[in-house]
């Protein structure tokens, strides 16, 4: 082997930060990239290696609209990543309430607020780098990012500190092939309406002409609701990338258990283990 050949071989090595079995990647293949072509998949892994982020712990993630793939990660996966930069020289933000003094520097932040903050604003995320003098910065405004969701409802200031600081670490050290679940939410707009979901209680319960008064109908779909399906729609609330995690799983599911795509399955049909996983999966 000649001396460059060496070199490339080590560089190829010191990408491939977490590697997997032939059993794991047949793993992965039926569930977290179900929906992946053989080129595509090829992609995912590739990604999950070269930055080294273990899919089955949720750190890296395949999704696929309209034929087109979407590889995502979480905020704590670019943590992850630029954690392991040698130039990597920590990361500072917060959230920004009505009444805050915020004023940004070349340098910095001047962020000052007391007890009585208001509304939130937004958020601001800076990572600094050793080989740099300026830190990449990033403000997020909450009315952009926000989404009707539980998870945004209960925690509205954590959710959009994540927003700011992936799009900060993501700048910071050029991480490419990857977008953020936090993007995702904004980028990707859905036409699902929630109630189009099979929920076996509502099946038999559609308009069938104009006579039947439509507050009528939607009373009894509320209230024939099952209690796995009012626990889903708490959670997905109308977040478009939630709904569209909830079909892809119900798909996954269906492949499974062999089920025709043309048939529906219900929320309820799921077992326990599959319903636990499936919330799991909406909450994280």
């Amino acid at each position: 082997m000649s001396a460059k050949s060496k070199v490339v071989d080590i560089n190829r090595k010191k990408k491939e930060l977490i590697t997997f079995t032939e059993e794991e990647l047949e793993t992965l293949r039926r569930t977290v990239a179900g929906d992946a072509s053989s080129d595509e998949f090829k992609m995912f892994i590739y990604l999950a290696k070269n930055y080294g982020l273990d899919p089955f712990n949720k750190e890296i993630f395949f999704w696929k609209k309209d034929g087109k793939p979407t590889i995502m990660t979480s905020r704590d996966g670019y943590l992850k990543i630029d954690d392991r930069h040698p130039q990597y020289d920590g990361l500072v933000s917060d959230v920004v309430r009505e009444n805050d003094k915020f004023r940004r520097k070349e340098t910095g932040i001047n962020h000052q607020y007391g007890t009585n903050r208001g509304q939130i604003v937004g958020s601001y995320a800076l990572v600094y780098r050793k080989d740099r003098s300026y830190p990449v910065y990033i403000f997020a405004p909450f009315n952009e990012y926000q989404a009707d969701s539980k998870v945004w409802k209960q925690y509205p200031s954590a959710m959009i500190l994540k927003v700011a600081e992936s799009m900060a670490l993501k700048r910071a050290f050029s991480v490419s092939g990857l977008v953020s679940r936090e993007e995702m939410a904004v980028q990707q707009q859905s036409d699902y309406n929630f109630d189009e979901i099979p929920f076996s209680q509502v099946q038999g319960k559609k308009n069938k002409g104009k006579t039947q008064k439509d507050e009528t109908l939607k009373n009894d779909q509320v209230t024939s609701l099952t209690e796995r399906e009012r626990t889903i729609k708490e959670i997905v609330g109308s977040d478009p990338k939630l709904k569209e995690d909830l079909y892809n799983y119900l798909r996954h599911v269906k492949r499974e258990k062999g089920i025709d795509r043309s048939k529906k399955i219900s929320i309820n049909s799921l077992s326990k283990d599959q319903f636990e996983q499936l919330k799991s999966i909406l909450n994280t």
